[in-house]
């Protein structure tokens, strides 16, 4: 009988984490037959979607790693949807609708979102600061704390100006102590770690100069990090991260999220096999 096969697309490169390696390795030590793509290379001939040479109806399992060159996401998205979308550990639309910082609105903090910087700046007020932010970046970029005077209302604007959209969000004073960064696989949370900002950078994004160490969930915190994991599940995402400010979630990371590297740094045991593991079991493998 022949070996499952599962197919990496992933992008050119520079890497923010070491997925791309980790993962498909995590996929071969469990006797699974592992291909990989880059993104730029799925393409439509005679009616087959194909990446290179690799006919992706002929894959158990298809794990795209990023999304590869923005400004053709939606096109291949498009040939992706024609794939059967049990097939996919995150399936398609979960890059579109479930990735990022709107996803979960109900578990967010109070949140305002648009392209009318006038409109957001009504949203201001003097009880807490507030978190501007792009929807489309990753690692901290462009996020600012502001307060409600002249020099948050410009960051606002700015932000729509360079942009085109912002969010605004209320401050969530536990934040301010970091934040929790949560794996989830397969509908269950495999491990977790604090990421705490430097001295003069409110951000927690280890891009951004926070620093992580080893953390232990409390009950709120694994009980916000379970629910929004089953809701993941229940969407068609296999593998995620959910960062927690407790009692909120700030962000979901659905396209290829780090924390595997920094989990084995900051105890010794790589999760790739475990999330592996959750992910083909899901699948129906055993």
């Amino acid at each position: 009988m022949q070996k499952p096969k599962v197919l990496f697309l992933i992008g050119a490169g520079p890497h923010r984490n070491d997925n791309h390696r980790r993962l498909p390795k995590a996929f071969a030590d469990e006797g699974w037959r592992v291909e990989v793509a880059d993104h730029a290379s799925l393409h439509l001939d005679r009616g087959i979607v194909k990446a290179a040479d690799t006919d992706l109806g002929e894959c158990d399992l298809i794990w795209l790693l990023g999304f590869g060159e923005r400004r053709s996401f939606l096109d291949r998205a498009q040939l992706l949807r024609r794939i059967d979308q049990g097939r996919f550990v995150n399936v398609i639309d979960a890059y579109t609708y479930l990735h990022g910082k709107l996803a979960f609105l109900e578990h967010l903090p109070e949140t305002h979102a648009g392209s009318d910087a006038e409109l957001l700046i009504k949203r201001l007020d003097d009880r807490s600061d507030w978190i501007v932010k792009p929807s489309g970046t990753s690692f901290g970029q462009g996020v600012a704390r502001i307060r409600n005077n002249a020099d948050g209302r410009d960051a606002i604007r700015r932000t729509i100006h360079e942009q085109g959209f912002a969010i605004l969000q209320r401050f969530v004073e536990s934040a301010a102590d970091g934040e929790t960064r949560c794996l989830v696989a397969g509908g269950k949370v495999i491990g977790c770690y604090r990421r705490q900002p430097g001295s003069t950078d409110h951000r927690a994004n280890l891009a951004a100069g926070a620093t992580a160490s080893p953390h232990v969930l409390s009950a709120g915190e694994r009980g916000l990090a379970q629910t929004v994991a089953t809701q993941l599940r229940n969407a068609g995402v296999g593998f995620a991260a959910v960062d927690i400010a407790q009692p909120h979630l700030i962000e979901v990371n659905v396209a290829n999220p780090g924390g595997l590297g920094t989990i084995e740094a900051l105890s010794g045991e790589d999760l790739a096999p475990s999330a592996v593991r959750a992910i083909i079991g899901r699948h129906g493998y055993c």
